[in-house]
């Protein structure tokens, strides 16, 4: 019998120190590299090809489950992973085995992630709910310099249906890269074309100076794109000062061609906050879709990360979760996703 973990494209860009989606198959076995050393475990990792086709084979959810047979044909499947329904599972397929191993029988030696030391929190963040990432292509010169900082696009609906509405540019550092901005140097600089089909309410932005000499904070842009045609790429260039460590600098221009399209492997981010639950208001979301009236919920109201280990977080052991075990829910998910600090307005 044997385990694998399956990297595909990132669920939810932004969490665990700023991680964004790689352009490159070296990037993102870089990233499956980077995971088997936070993880500690020794399960070998395959790593999904660019054009995510094992993703979309296996039906495009984030943290799917499957059990093959020795001829691979799938024999279990299960959209959201479950570690006690796979014991079950492979009893069922398999047998019992005499001595189960437990949590506290696997000594993991987890790693740690990259973190650059530069400052963050310099520049207040722009604010994209309800945003969906577009497709993007990166220019790539495979003689030039590494894409340090990745550009993140979003829009509203409006502007995938009918070519108007609001168009996020976040152009985020690649914490694999272990870059930083360098502020002594003229500030990131983006030129947009729409080749005269695309109208954008701005063609030229710059990011502000800011006083500290080096950061990390992403670089965010609004603008609004009116009779987009759903055929006309958009094409960004931009162009900015990074260091890696504290010597090397390098002045960097790239490109990019965006398309009206929405990117269904982009995965959702969300910002400032993104994965920070605030106890209160995440427990009283939790509570407005339970069915009874007793201030409690079942697991089969739970989705996703809660539901599989829904008893270990029911504390009291009475088969739901109450108000004070959803806010500790919320601190252990705070914990499991790391996200970034908390936005200003949890609400």
């Amino acid at each position: 019998m044997k385990f694998y973990f399956i990297y595909k494209a990132l669920a939810h860009p932004e969490l665990a120190n700023g991680h964004v989606q790689p352009f490159t198959l070296e990037e993102r076995l870089t990233h499956a590299r980077q995971a088997r050393t936070q993880l500690g475990a020794s399960i070998p990792w395959l790593v999904d090809a660019m054009d995510n086709r094992l993703k979309h084979a296996l039906g495009n959810r984030p943290n799917s489950e499957f059990i093959l047979d020795p001829g691979g044909k799938i024999v279990r499947k299960r959209a959201w992973s479950d570690p006690g329904q796979v014991r079950k599972d492979l009893e069922t397929l398999v047998g019992k085995v005499d001595k189960i191993t437990r949590e506290e029988d696997v000594h993991l030696k987890p790693g740690k992630l990259p973190r650059v030391n530069a400052a963050r929190g310099v520049l207040p963040r722009v604010q994209r709910d309800r945003m969906e990432p577009l497709v993007l292509q990166p220019q790539i010169d495979p003689r030039g310099e590494p894409f340090y900082a990745k550009l993140r696009p979003e829009a509203e609906a409006t502007v995938v249906t009918t070519g108007s509405g609001k168009l996020y540019l976040g152009f985020h550092l690649d914490p694999f890269h272990q870059a930083h901005w360098n502020n002594l140097t003229p500030p990131l600089q983006v030129k947009l074309d729409g080749g005269g089909k695309v109208k954008v309410s701005k063609t030229e932005l710059g990011a502000p100076r800011v006083k500290a000499i080096s950061d990390v904070d992403p670089r965010e842009f609004l603008v609004e794109v009116k009779e987009w045609p759903a055929d006309e790429p958009l094409r960004v260039t931009v162009s900015y000062s990074a260091c890696v460590g504290e010597k090397a600098c390098y002045a960097v221009r790239q490109s990019y061609v965006l398309y009206r399209r929405r990117d269904l492997d982009g995965g959702r981010a969300r910002g400032e906050g993104a994965g920070y639950w605030e106890a209160e208001a995440f427990a009283r979301q939790m509570l407005n879709r339970a069915r009874s009236t007793n201030g409690k919920i079942s697991k089969a109201e739970v989705q996703g990360l809660i539901r599989p280990h829904f008893e270990r977080l029911d504390l009291n052991r009475d088969g739901y979760l109450d108000r004070d075990e959803l806010k500790q829910v919320a601190d252990w998910l705070n914990k499991h996703h790391q996200p970034g600090r908390p936005s200003r307005d949890p609400r």
